[in-house]
């Protein structure tokens, strides 16, 4: 009894996690639409990032939108995979939302930003909570593919760290600062910075600890799985309306973004299904 008191106070319930979940759905879309159909959201910013910001903008209306109701409709009805593939969706609106928040000029969307960070920071926290019951002691069974998993992962992270690192050491090698910065009008690049300080050694983290069979690496992986999903179906929207809007000609990172959305969609999918019995 003592036990299911400490949970019931530590963990997030899942009406409350669905709940967070509709509730983000309708916040992201207002400001998606905001993006879209309001000109002067971005009108203070860069060719390049404006177009950035309204490609992310058609993929949150059309793809995370639609996530978090769909796994919100599924963790309402007790479905433990549906939490971890929310939390990646949280994750993903909690790094999306930190650019909007702080790297978007001040706009009539600012207050809709703000609501979306901070319920995506606040209701991944009481998440945090849920995961006491990943025991790091437990191991996986020998049916779940966790070299697979474990490995798209490390590459993942790795790819990222190679392609940022190649463009920041060359830049301060020579003492300038790198070339895309100006094309976004910043004085750092906000994405390269979050990605090499959290994102990229969290998914370091989960694939190394999903490999030695852990239950918290597995549900780690997943969540972080499923961010990567959304973020690269986002960078794959913002580089079409790049292309579209004429800043950019070159659509190979939207096609190679297709590619790591659909091989981490089918590896997570084939894990999720040796898996959910260990949840």
């Amino acid at each position: 009894m003592g036990e299911e008191n400490t949970t019931r106070m530590l963990g997030t319930p899942s009406k409350l996690l669905a709940r967070a979940a509709f509730t983000c759905a309708v916040l992201v879309a207002a400001t998606a639409l905001g993006g879209i159909l309001m000109p002067s959201t971005y009108a203070r910013e860069t060719a390049s990032w404006a177009a950035q910001g309204v490609g992310q903008d058609w993929a949150d209306l059309l793809v995370a939108v639609p996530w978090l109701l769909v796994c919100g409709a599924l963790v309402a009805r007790g479905s433990r995979n549906a939490e971890l593939l929310l939390a990646g969706a949280l994750v993903y609106l909690l790094y999306s939302y930190v650019l909007y928040a702080f790297d978007v000029h001040f706009n009539s969307l600012y207050l809709l930003y703000c609501a979306v960070l901070g319920l995506s920071f606040w209701t991944l926290a009481g998440f945090g909570a849920r995961l006491v019951r990943y025991d790091r002691a437990t191991t996986l069974p020998p049916a779940v593919p966790v070299k697979l998993t474990g490995g798209l992962l490390i590459v993942l992270a790795l790819m990222f760290y190679a392609l940022w690192l190649s463009e920041d050491v060359p830049a301060l090698w020579k003492g300038v600062a790198p070339a895309s910065l100006a094309e976004v009008g910043l004085v750092t690049n906000p994405v390269h910075v979050i990605d090499m300080a959290i994102v990229l050694p969290a998914m370091l983290w989960g694939g190394i600890a999903l490999l030695r069979r852990r239950l918290l690496g597995a549900a780690i992986a997943v969540v972080m799985l499923s961010f990567g999903i959304l973020m690269a179906v986002a960078i794959a929207g913002m580089v079409v309306v790049m292309s579209v809007r004429g800043v950019s000609s070159d659509l190979t990172p939207a096609f190679m973004m297709v590619i790591v959305a659909v091989t981490s969609a089918v590896v997570l999918v084939r894990f999720l299904r040796r898996s959910g019995a260990a949840w």
